[in-house]
C-alpha cells in the first residue's frame, strides 16, 4: 500500500538526526512511529503536522490515512 522505498529514504533522513521510524500497513492506514534514539536531536524532527505532509509525499499515501506517533515528550 505505501511506498517502500519512501520508506527506507525517509529511515536515513531521520537517522542522521538520531531517530529510527518504523512503518506498517493497519488495514487501510499507515502506522508510522518515530522513536528518538540517545543521540536524537531535539531541535531537528519537525512538527507532527509538517511530518505528516513529509510522510504523505514519501509514502504515496493520503495524510489522513498516516496514523503518526511521534517520541514521547519528556
Amino acid at each position: 500500500m505505501f511506498n517502500r522505498d519512501g520508506l527506507e529514504s525517509m529511515r536515513a533522513t531521520l537517522a542522521a538526526d538520531g531517530y529510527a521510524l518504523d512503518a506498517h500497513e493497519d488495514g487501510e492506514r499507515v502506522v508510522v512511529t518515530i522513536a528518538a534514539t540517545p543521540e536524537a536531536c531535539e531541535d531537528c524532527l519537525a512538527p507532527p503536522e509538517v511530518m505528516r505532509a513529509i510522510l504523505e509525499k514519501s509514502l504515496a499515501v493520503p495524510a489522513a490515512a498516516i496514523e503518526l506517533h511521534y517520541p514521547d515528550a519528556t
